[in-house]
């Protein structure tokens, strides 16, 4: 079953794409499978990791690169997705801006990711790297997790990373942010189902943030996900 930012996701992809045959999207650390499994999409994928890459059967063009430096030449793309990936990036503004130039008018954007000032959001920001890789282990049984290729990744959080900055950023774009959606993970429920005293232990924490910061920090939701559309031309359309 899809989780609900998947399905909306996927419900902009069709609204939008409905009338096309030949949608180009750009997955930007697109990992070992698409996130918006539209169909008759042909993928492009960029991702730092290559066992990643070579994971990904979805993709037909697969590239080694940094999504901070990367030029793209001459492509170009009906949408640019950016799912869990622009925490894990020193500047994910360098990321959204080379994206942003590879799309033809009337192109979206998607960015899924954490909400960084939430309970888990802080939480994983609280603790090394290593407690991280025994939750995927032990709470969500992946045999694999932290082994290379395999999440959990490491994380920066850069403040470029919050769901409003990715906001501003996009406007600044001059795109349209048409849709902004916060979730609760996955892997919140997972907690609870599997280790309550674990679970009970994570929203006293989160209550506690909540009670200190008048409601600042701390909230539930701990996903985002923004759809953002050109209003015209991109940059880089515009300028040849």
């Amino acid at each position: 079953m899809a989780s609900p930012w998947v399905n909306d996701a996927l419900s902009h992809a069709q609204s939008a794409f409905s009338s096309k045959t030949d949608t180009n999207i750009l997955e930007v650390g697109g990992g070992s499978r698409t996130h918006i499994p539209l169909k008759g999409a042909r993928y492009t994928v960029v991702d730092i990791s290559k066992e990643q890459l070579e994971k990904n059967q979805d993709a037909a063009e697969r590239i080694l690169g940094d999504a901070q430096t990367i030029d793209y030449g001459d492509r170009h793309f009906d949408a640019c997705v950016f799912w869990d990936v622009l925490e894990h990036l020193e500047s994910p503004r360098s990321a959204l801006l080379r994206a942003h130039d590879t799309l033809s008018p009337g192109g979206l954007v998607f960015v899924k990711g954490p909400i960084l000032n939430s309970a888990k959001g802080i939480f994983t920001d609280l603790t090394p790297w290593w407690t991280h890789v025994l939750f995927y282990r032990y709470v969500l049984r992946q045999k694999n997790a932290g082994k290379p290729g395999y999440a959990p990744f490491r994380v920066e959080h850069a403040a470029e990373a919050s769901h409003s900055e990715i906001a501003g950023t996009l406007k600044d774009l001059g795109m349209d942010v048409v849709f902004v959606g916060e979730y609760v993970s996955t892997q919140v429920h997972a907690l609870k189902d599997r280790i309550p005293p674990l679970y009970w232990l994570y929203e006293a924490f989160g209550l506690v943030l909540r009670t200190t910061s008048a409601g600042k920090i701390g909230g539930r939701e701990t996903e985002f996900l923004i759809v953002a559309k050109c209003r015209g031309q991109s940059r880089s359309a515009s300028s040849h």
